[in-house]
């Protein structure tokens, strides 16, 4: 045996091990590793870029996605019982709008799949389990990807109640000028007499409807602005693109959630807020407004429109859409900033008041366990 040669190869194997412990010190995040709750897997957190809260003026808006919301100091009631009222009906299907292109997140792909832990800026660090909360259905995921870090129940149809209205919003950005003006007429009211805050013959722009659409939850408003494009087609394009959005357990049949025909589970409902967040920021910057103004222009009077989501005006509150019906119980859809990345909580089948509590107790539970 030549002893030269064999101590040159361990010499040689020894530098390798060094080089490589020195790295691991170095460079920890490289070794990182991502556990959910059904099991563990490798995580890249370089590859999504930070979240920032979309910086939009109330002051502007445009068929491309921005509205003219203005502010206000002065307060007026809330109709909360908007999210409640008469059945809709009529299930159209028909029309496909263009594809919008999805969230980029494309080298996390070329590592692991979209909607896998792997795939996500987030890994776990804590050992607590989710709470239990009293839900029909529950979801807790990364937005960008849609990695779920909890899910109770998530493809599992439930009627969606006033979260409809997101997708309602997202057709009348798209079909409607935000200039042009809308009378409440005696239909549009009868599909929910309990509205507070608007009346039959009341003018509003489409920029100002969006406001009681999704501040209070008008229902009055949701099917005046579907009559203003003709209701059957405006249904018929809120079902080509949930279709066309992957949302293959999702079907509308009103543009305001009354109708406990209008269904989806809570994993479409993050394929709808990803699309929303990249493609609508409006409408967030709408959702998570306590209070805008609006004028009704045949009188001239201007009237404030409060926001019914208790997360509104919050810091770390993107944006979202609450929902209730008898059949449906508490909804509610909500995204939160999270060391700077967006996060998704739905709950579906809940206790009216209970929604907000379940949601804060899942992202609580989520900010303890899991950092980037």
């Amino acid at each position: 045996m030549n002893l030269k040669n064999y101590s040159g190869k361990i010499i040689f194997a020894g530098a390798i091990v060094v080089i490589a412990l020195v790295s691991r010190a170095a460079y920890p995040r490289l070794y990182s590793v991502a556990i959910g709750d059904s099991g563990s897997s490798a995580s890249s957190t370089d590859a999504i870029p930070q979240f920032v809260l979309p910086a939009l003026s109330l002051e502007t808006l445009s068929n491309s996605h921005t509205a003219g919301m203005g502010e206000a100091a002065s307060s007026s009631s809330a109709a909360v019982t908007s999210e409640t009222g008469a059945m809709g009906a009529g299930a159209v299907t028909g029309g496909s709008p263009a594809e919008s292109p999805a969230i980029e997140n494309a080298s996390v792909a070329s590592v692991a799949p979209l909607g896998s832990v792997a795939s996500s800026v987030f890994f776990r660090t804590g050992s607590t389990p989710p709470p239990a909360v009293a839900v029909q259905a529950a979801l807790v995921a990364d937005l960008a990807t849609g990695a779920q870090f909890m899910g109770e129940n998530a493809t599992a149809r439930w009627p969606l109640a006033s979260v409809t209205k997101l997708m309602t919003a997202t057709v009348v950005l798209d079909k409607l000028s935000p200039v042009q003006k809308i009378t409440i007429t005696e239909d549009a009211f009868n599909a929910d007499p309990s509205e507070k805050n608007l009346h039959i013959g009341d003018t509003y722009t489409v920029a100002d409807l969006l406001k009681f659409l999704l501040l209070p939850s008008s229902n009055v408003a949701a099917e005046a602005l579907a009559d203003a494009y003709g209701r059957p087609q405006f249904i018929a394009e809120m079902n080509a693109r949930a279709a066309s959005w992957g949302m293959t357990n999702t079907h509308y049949v009103d543009p305001s959630g009354l109708a406990v025909g209008s269904q989806s589970t809570a994993a479409d409902l993050v394929l709808l807020a990803q699309k929303i967040y990249s493609n609508y920021p409006t409408l967030l910057e709408i959702t998570r407004t306590p209070q805008a103004t609006a004028s009704d222009l045949g009188t001239g009077t201007s009237v404030t429109v409060k926001n019914i989501n208790e997360f509104s005006g919050e810091a770390d509150f993107i944006g979202g859409k609450t929902g209730y019906t008898d059949q449906a119980d508490g909804n509610l859809l909500s995204l939160f900033s999270y060391q700077g990345h967006p996060v998704v909580i739905v709950v579906l089948g809940t206790d009216e008041n209970a929604r907000f509590v379940n949601t804060e107790a899942l992202y609580n539970w989520f900010t303890a366990n899991f950092r980037t």
